[in-house]
């Protein structure tokens, strides 16, 4: 049964599926079609697959302790509070065929020092990308997206994401993790006209925001970043030297699977190196597995959106503890509703 099938199958079937299945909560477009058909064929399991549209809809799904899922694949700042709150399962990752295969950075991470809940999955980066036919200048400065150029006005799209708190942060040379109410309402007045002046895009629709002729630039992650381009070859991803945000996504077992055992079975499919590079070809980020190279298409290893250029500053292993995290949660749902006020306000005066 192809992936899309499998989708409507496990919403009509709810949770009554059988032993020879797998339930698998991602995000929309998220997971290789050619990867899961592969598992299939290998170990006779069937995947449903729900589709969420962000990482919040995800977390809202796994809360209780039944959540029908057997796998999910969530951010790695939420994983501690996950742990925190009983909704993931142990797994001992360590104990699993191919646990060695995960390169060394990547392993006894601080929100799992001992790989008791997670694997990694995937990591990439979070900046802009910009249509170099319209703006032909620098674009190595955060400034390009919060004191726009006048060929770029009114052409902006932002993610609807807390990424976007981070980045003026960044841009203001505060840390990221911050709770000062000073430095936080800093960032707030930076971003507030700019969100009301751009497209706020869900990221499960950021590859289409980037191939619209009327966005000249967009924030975006980088693997997004480089299939639009294959689209739209005008397309440039920047590295800011104030620094780019850099997140990863890792797999786990929510709390009292269905079916433990194909799920446990998928983690070990997932740490074969040949594996994780279909996964990595599909939606072009990079994967934590060594010897993956082998097996990955030449253009997304050398893709100009994940090699990153020297002496670029990508913030490594920056993870905000639960409460800074819902802190920028807060935040980033009051501007958007100022920033809409705001702009309501502009067009009654008209």
């Amino acid at each position: 049964m192809r992936p899309v099938l499998l989708v409507l199958a496990f919403l009509a079937i709810g949770l009554d599926a059988g032993a020879s299945d797998l339930r698998v909560l991602a995000r929309t477009s998220y997971l290789s079609p050619e990867l899961l058909h592969k598992f299939e064929r290998e170990t006779g399991i069937a995947v449903l697959t729900e589709e969420v549209v962000d990482h919040a809809a995800m977390l809202g799904r796994l809360v209780g302790s039944r959540s029908g899922f057997d796998i999910a694949f969530p951010p790695d700042h939420r994983v501690a509070d996950l742990i925190e709150h009983g909704l993931l399962e142990r797994i001992w990752a360590d104990r699993l065929p191919g646990f060695w295969n995960i390169e060394d950075p990547w392993r006894s991470r601080s929100f799992d020092p001992r790989n008791e809940y997670t694997i990694p999955h995937q990591w990439g980066t979070t900046a802009f990308a910009v249509d170099t036919s319209i703006h032909k200048g620098d674009i190595d400065s955060l400034k390009l997206l919060f004191e726009p150029s006048p060929e770029l006005a009114g052409r902006i799209a932002v993610l609807d994401d807390t990424d976007m708190v981070d980045l003026a942060l960044l841009y203001l040379g505060e840390p990221r993790c911050t709770l000062d109410i000073a430095k936080l309402d800093k960032a707030v007045r930076l971003l507030l006209p700019v969100v009301a002046g751009a497209w706020l895009v869900p990221p499960d629709l950021a590859v289409n925001a980037l191939a619209s002729v009327d966005v000249a630039l967009a924030v975006t992650w980088n693997g997004d970043a480089m299939r639009a381009r294959e689209a739209r070859p005008s397309l440039a991803y920047a590295y800011p030297r104030e620094g780019n945000l850099v997140w990863t996504d890792v797999v786990a077992l929510p709390r009292n699977p269905p079916n433990r055992a194909n799920a446990l079975k998928f983690l070990t499919f997932m740490l074969r190196p040949e594996n994780a590079a279909l996964q990595s070809n599909f939606n072009g980020y990079a994967n934590m597995i060594r010897g993956s190279e082998a097996f990955m298409r030449p253009q997304v290893l050398s893709a100009p959106e994940l090699v990153a250029p020297w002496p670029a500053k990508v913030g490594f292993f920056v993870s905000c503890d639960g409460e800074a995290q819902r802190r920028h949660e807060d935040l980033w749902s009051q501007i958007k509703k100022r920033s809409a006020e705001s702009l309501k306000r502009r067009k009654n005066v008209k």
